[in-house]
């Protein structure tokens, strides 16, 4: 009897989990789907009392970074040039991601992955 009631319990607890291990499935499967969205981009990033942006070399246009991504990666990286603000030329994967967090949607860059972040070099035609 006693082996029965600890079987169920076991039973009942798996159950309860299921969907907490579950959602983090789904994530770590979004958050791959993302990275493979992503696509080959350049630019020159400025970072600055925590805003970043970045001009795109191919079309001059401006874009919010977002800190998600290999953001934290990114941000130690211009942190150590010591650039005070001032753009490093950037090539990396990105995406755009919008978001409406006050109910207006604002769109953004979300770098995936870096591959380049020099401050002696800029967007050349």
């Amino acid at each position: 009897m006693k082996i029965a009631a600890a079987v169920i319990a076991l039973v009942v607890v798996i159950l309860l989990l299921l969907p907490v291990f579950n959602a983090g499935r789904k994530a770590r499967e979004a958050a791959k789907q993302q990275r493979a969205e992503a696509v080959p981009m350049r630019g020159m990033l400025s970072y600055k009392a925590d805003a970043a942006s970045l001009i795109e070399c191919a079309t001059g246009e401006m874009f919010v970074v977002k800190f998600k991504g290999d953001w934290l990666e990114v941000e130690r990286a211009y942190v150590s040039m010591q650039l005070d603000g001032a753009p490093a030329y950037a090539e990396f994967r990105g995406r755009s991601e919008a978001d409406s967090t006050d109910g207006r949607v604002r769109a953004g860059l979300v770098i995936e992955e870096i591959t380049m972040l020099r401050p002696d070099t800029s967007c050349r035609p």
